[in-house]
């Protein structure tokens, strides 16, 4: 038996929300098929559920505390590879660490997003530290590939995964609730265009459902409510400007909802065909497609039907298939 250590270091005060809630699926599957000793590194103060065969143990947090000793911690524990949910790994770890990059969006100049010259440092210097690096998505895969050039680490593709719903779908006609945004309110996530493509399709008199946001920092829902929200949506709207992976659109295919997001390569590679896309930089593209998911039924039946089985690839089994093998190949 061997000692695995797995960062939390994404989980925060509140409830585990979007990638803590995807890591704690994998990690669950991970240990239910694992003959290893897993122990979950857990940020003083922040609360997880009981993971089956997992035990939780206090850790440092912020950035300097997690430097000076985490390194200690994983001694103590004989800890023979540390997998992070994060990019941030201790320089000095007296063990293998694994990194996991979400999104670079520094590289993406026409995303306008301000990243500190710290973190962009602190960032680089992280991941070229770890035995591997692991990414979300191809794009994000080749976004830290590109930042590491070459002699860095191998970067691998290993997507989130989400948990199929208990409850089965709602036919597109049984879906009566709101447009459905999901996500918190960074400029990136493109709430002020949505609005006002919403507000734009109510204008020309067409009787459309209203639009709920759900995220921080004025609306969290608890996992099961969130559920009953997908299940229940006239639609899931992403129409975000950068994404490094795009959690809520595999959950959308997931609970079978009907799907408009934004034209971005990680969406595509997980949505496929499936999704009405549209750019993300035009309202009236965005007005347009709120139209198509409301009002074409033919559309939305099929994006019922064929989100489910699209999801499905995308599950917490497949990445803890993923973890087990990289996790053979480091510590052989």
């Amino acid at each position: 038996m061997r000692t695995i250590a797995f960062d939390g270091a994404c989980f925060g005060d509140g409830a585990i929300t979007g990638v803590g809630r995807s890591f704690v699926n994998a990690l669950t599957a991970y240990a239910q098929a694992s003959d290893n000793d897993c122990v979950l590194l857990l940020p003083r103060g922040a609360k997880v559920e009981p993971i089956r065969d997992v035990r939780c143990v206090d850790a440092p947090r912020g950035g300097i505390r997690r430097q000076r000793q985490l390194p200690a911690l994983l001694r103590s524990l004989g800890a023979e590879l540390l997998h992070s949910s994060v990019a941030a790994v201790p320089l000095r770890a007296p063990c293998p660490t694994l990194a996991t990059v979400h999104d670079l969006p520094w590289l993406h100049p026409e995303v306008g997003e301000s990243t500190g010259w710290w973190r962009r440092f602190t960032t680089a210097r992280s991941l070229r530290s770890a035995a591997r690096v692991l990414a979300p998505s191809t794009m994000t895969m080749r976004d830290a590939a590109q930042l590491l050039g070459d002699g860095g680490p191998r970067v691998e593709l290993v997507p989130h995964g989400t948990a199929a719903p208990t409850d089965p779908a709602r036919t597109e006609g049984e879906r009566d609730g709101p447009f459905l945004v999901l996500g918190d309110d960074r400029p990136r996530k493109n709430r002020g265009r949505v609005t006002e493509a919403h507000r734009l399709l109510a204008a020309s008199g067409q009787p459309v459902p209203a639009i709920r946001f759900v995220g921080p920092p004025g609306d969290y829902v608890s996992e099961t409510d969130k559920s009953e929200l997908l299940r229940t949506c006239r639609a899931v709207v992403h129409a975000a400007r950068f994404e490094g992976f795009g959690l809520p659109v595999l959950e959308a295919l997931a609970h079978g909802a009907p799907l408009l997001c934004a034209d971005l390569p990680p969406l595509r590679e997980i949505a496929g065909d499936i999704a009405y896309y549209v750019d993300p930089d035009d309202t009236e593209s965005i007005r347009d497609g709120l139209l198509a998911v409301h009002g074409d039924r033919a559309l939305r039946a099929r994006q019922v039907a064929d989100g489910p089985p699209r999801a499905g690839r995308m599950c917490p089994e497949r990445t803890a298939d993923h973890w087990r093998r990289i996790h053979a190949e480091v510590l052989a």
